[in-house]
């Protein structure tokens, strides 16, 4: 079963100071079940925030557009952030965020599944630049995908894995599973169709989705502008299972 859920990300925090924040993706979404936490941050031209820092044992913040620094401690380190930037967190007791003139729109993830709370080990915080990134295209369509945390990006991340993806008009993603996993989808921009095997879900900007372990899904732009959203595994999947034989999602380097 697919659930959709259309946050407010302007109802909390510190709208007089310039900046509101709201829940992407929370485990009640889940019944509890999802070891995920997704919020995003909404601030303005020159302000500074201080964030509730991620207290998950593993976390990262993605830069969907904007320009800043963000500082975290401890130790105290400072970070360079553009637009579609990642900075790998781990744990961190403090976190800032300065915006430029371009403002920030910041989402920030963590897992809080079993492992969280165990005492953190030496903390690791490395910000990639966009053009760091792997950058991938699909072999089946003209889809693009810029990894934020998977295997391919050295931070040694166990519990949560992450990308971001653009299907142009007319792309889709073949039928296909995950074994062990649960899918949460946070739309960046644009509309797009969710298919669970039986229903299409129309998916809006703002929203968010779940699909659970062992759940057929796909998707499909059915408009004539980009689709974009960030998918999270959690916690990453052992086994994608392809359900139309001879159709399957692979992906090769960009450029």
């Amino acid at each position: 079963m697919v659930y959709i859920c259309t946050p407010v990300f302007s109802a909390a925090c510190q709208p007089d100071q310039g900046w509101t924040t709201g829940p992407w993706f929370h485990e009640s979404m889940g019944d509890g079940l999802v070891p995920l936490k997704v919020r995003r941050f909404l601030i303005g031209a020159n302000v500074t925030a201080r964030l509730v820092p991620p207290r998950g044992a593993e976390a990262f913040a993605y830069v969907i557009a904007g320009s800043g620094a963000a500082a975290a401690s401890a130790p105290a380190e400072r970070f360079a952030l553009g637009t579609e930037s990642m900075l790998w967190l781990g744990v961190c007791e403090e976190l800032s965020v300065e915006a430029e003139l371009d403002g920030l729109d910041l989402m920030v993830a963590e897992t809080t599944g079993p492992g969280a709370d165990d005492p953190p080990g030496p903390a690791l915080r490395k910000v990639f630049a966009a053009g760091e990134l792997p950058h991938l295209v699909s072999t089946r369509d003209t889809r693009d995908r810029l990894d934020l945390v998977t295997e391919n990006v050295p931070v040694g991340a166990r519990t949560i894995r992450a990308d971001r993806s653009i299907y142009h008009p007319g792309d889709t993603a073949a039928a296909h599973y995950h074994t062990d996993c649960h899918h949460v989808f946070c739309v960046l921009a644009g509309s797009g169709l969710l298919y669970d095997g039986e229903h299409a879900h129309r998916l809006e900007t703002g929203d968010s989705a779940l699909v659970g372990p062992g759940e057929v899904h796909w998707f499909e732009n059915d408009t004539a502008e980009n689709f974009s959203f960030v998918e999270f595994w959690a916690p990453p999947p052992t086994e994608t299972i392809w359900t139309v034989a001879g159709d399957r999602c692979t992906w090769a380097p960009a450029g």
